[in-house]
């Protein structure tokens, strides 16, 4: 994840306290490709963690206060 946030295909990592989520990554990808990525993650392919993709948008010029 940490990789993929920084060549830019994920435009927000947010690790998540939770015990049922690890976190949400807004990706920068198509959905389909989205879901190709993560399935080839070795955390998923180990079993480790499962992921949903879920397609969404945003609003021209939103980001996360510095």
């Amino acid at each position: 994840m940490v990789s993929l946030r920084a060549e830019g295909t994920i435009a927000v990592l947010c690790p998540v306290a939770s015990d049922t989520l690890a976190g949400v990554a807004i990706m920068t990808v198509p959905s389909e490709e989205a879901a190709e990525i993560m399935a080839g993650d070795p955390c998923v392919r180990a079993g480790m963690m499962r992921f949903e993709v879920h397609p969404c948008h945003g609003f021209p010029g939103d980001a996360l206060p510095a």
